[in-house]
C-alpha cells in the first residue's frame, strides 16, 4: 500500500500531561550546566522549543550569547539525567491524554501512514517522556526536536526531509498532518501547507486556537474514527 500521510505529533499537552516534570528537569539541568536557571518559575513553556526556552531564561539571567551556545550541547544529557532522576522520585504523574494511546496504536498499525514528532522537547528527553506515559517511542519513525531550532516553524521541514530519506516519499501539502495543542503547533506547518489539527488537552483556551484557523479542532483524541477521517481526508496531491 502506498504511503499517503506523514502525521506529526506534538508531545506535551497533546499526547501526554507531563505534570511539571519538564520544568523540573530543565531547572536542574540549567543550574548544573550554567549555574542558573534564570526566572524559570515564571516562564511559559507551551509552544516553545527547549532551545528558545534555554536562551530566553539564560539571557534574563545575564549570560552572554557566546556562553549560552558554548555549553548548549551539554544541556541535553543533563536534562536526560535530571528527567530520569525525577521519574525515580515518583513525584510526577505523567499520563497519556485522553484517547492518545489508542490513536497512536491505530495510526501505527496502518501501512499508509508514517508517524513522527514535531516537538519542543529535546531528542534526549522526548522518548523518556513518551515511555513514561505508556507509549512506545519507536513507533515515531521520524522527528524534529527542540534543540534544532528556536522557532517551531523551522521543525516541520526537517521532519518531512527525514521522512523522505527514510521512505523515499516526498510528502507534500496536506499529506503532512500536524497535531498539537497550541497556536504555535497550528502555525508551524503553514509554510509547508500542512493540514493542522488542534486539540484542547493543553493549557490554551479554545479561542486562542480558533484564532489561528486550524483545519480541525477537537476536545481531545478520544474519537479515533473522526480523527482518522480528518487525517485521511483527500488532498489535492493524493
Amino acid at each position: 500500500m502506498a504511503l499517503k500521510r506523514l502525521v506529526l505529533f506534538d508531545i506535551d499537552g497533546t499526547l501526554l500531561w507531563p505534570d511539571g516534570i519538564g520544568r523540573v528537569s530543565m531547572k536542574s539541568a540549567l543550574e548544573q550546566v550554567y549555574g542558573t536557571a534564570g526566572p524559570i518559575g515564571e516562564y511559559r513553556f507551551a509552544g516553545y522549543t527547549d532551545r528558545r526556552t534555554a536562551r530566553m531564561l539564560l539571557q534574563e539571567a545575564g549570560l552572554p550569547p557566546e556562553q549560552i551556545w558554548d555549553r548548549f550541547e551539554m544541556l541535553g544529557p543533563a536534562m536526560e539525567a535530571a528527567l530520569r532522576e525525577a521519574l525515580r522520585s515518583n513525584r510526577h504523574d505523567i499520563r497519556p491524554c485522553p484517547g492518545a494511546i489508542r490513536m497512536i496504536d491505530m495510526l501505527a498499525s496502518r501501512e499508509d501512514v508514517v508517524l513522527g514528532l514535531v516537538t519542543g522537547n529535546l531528542r534526549h528527553t522526548a522518548p523518556i517522556k513518551l515511555a513514561a506515559a505508556g507509549f512506545d517511542p519507536l513507533v515515531f519513525r521520524v522527528g524534529a526536536y527542540g534543540e534544532e531550532a528556536e522557532a517551531r516553524a523551522e521543525l516541520p521541514l526537517r521532519a518531512i526531509e527525514r521522512a523522505r530519506q527514510l521512505t523515499g516519499v516526498s510528502f507534500r501539502g496536506a499529506q503532512v498532518v500536524i497535531i498539537g495543542d497550541t497556536p504555535d503547533d497550528v502555525l508551524c506547518g503553514r509554510g509547508v501547507g500542512a493540514r493542522s489539527i488542534a486539540v484542547m488537552t493543553g493549557w490554551v483556551e479554545r479561542a486562542a486556537l480558533e484564532a489561528q484557523c486550524p483545519d480541525y479542532i477537537f476536545d481531545d483524541l478520544s474519537n479515533a474514527q473522526i480523527l482518522l477521517d480528518a487525517i485521511m481526508a483527500p488532498t489535492e496531491v493524493d
